[in-house]
């Protein structure tokens, strides 16, 4: 007889399995030692039931920018699988097929592989607050590239001003990454370019507006910080917090 050794802290693994709906990925974050969900679930699926809301709405201005306040609502892994979707945008999706037919590609091949580009997205993290729809991505051992080998951070605000602007609020993107690894600088240098207002349009050719974004940046390191400092804050009574932290210590974010 073998035995299922679980590697991973994993916090309410029975309401992981239900929410994320996925038995292979939940798998994935039990064993997994270098699994970016793990962190996403037990970071975020905390701070969804912290008890004083304006306090956590204070808190998550590091992601959302200073206009987000209480009260806020967290949804994880939306967006692909899960609603409300993620669909890219329309004008973007056009300009491949533009794109494609000025390579030479005829309807049939351009019917055949267009789903790839206009496939909805998935982001780990969605905030919502009155005024501010906020997502994040969350990284560990790379910037990863979107649908297609698009730009993944520029994937995410071209979906996300249109999801914004369908519930009438501004949109923030935040990225979550180790600070101290190699790729980190070209994120944080992506992120300066995508903050200019120039940037962000260069980015974006394919829209004839583009409007105002909050583009944060924010390191585990920090995250995770203020993640212990809300600790009395949260539901975690029976959960494997010490183990979470350690798990955390071996991967280099405290």
């Amino acid at each position: 007889m073998t035995t299922k050794t679980t590697t991973n802290p994993v916090f309410a693994p029975g309401r992981l399995a239900l929410e994320l709906g996925d038995p292979a990925r939940a798998e994935r974050i039990h064993t997994d030692p270098r699994s970016t969900d793990l962190l996403t679930w037990n970071v975020f699926a905390t701070l969804a039931a912290h008890r004083d809301q304006p306090w956590l709405a204070s808190r998550l201005q590091i992601l959302g920018g200073p206009a987000l306040a209480a009260p806020v609502r967290i949804g994880l892994w939306t967006g692909r699988d899960r609603t409300p979707l993620l669909p890219p945008s329309a004008a973007y999706v056009a300009s491949v097929r533009d794109r494609m037919r000025a390579a030479g590609a005829d309807d049939a091949a351009i019917g055949a592989s267009i789903g790839e580009f206009a496939a909805a997205i998935e982001a780990p993290v969605r905030i919502e607050s009155p005024d501010v729809l906020c997502l994040v991505d969350t990284y560990l051992d790379g910037y990863p590239l979107g649908a297609g080998g698009r730009d993944r951070l520029v994937e995410l605000i071209d979906a996300g001003l249109d999801a914004a602007q369908r519930v009438g609020k501004q949109l923030a993107v935040a990225v979550v990454y180790p600070s101290g690894r190699q790729f980190a600088g070209e994120i944080s240098a992506r992120v300066r370019t995508l903050q200019d207002t120039a940037g962000l349009r260069a980015a974006l050719p394919h829209r004839t507006s583009v409007p105002a974004v909050t583009l944060r940046e924010v390191s585990w390191q920090q995250l995770l910080k203020v993640w212990e400092a809300e600790r009395d804050w949260l539901e975690l009574g029976g959960e494997p917090v010490k183990g979470f932290l350690e798990h955390c210590a071996a991967l280099g974010l405290r």
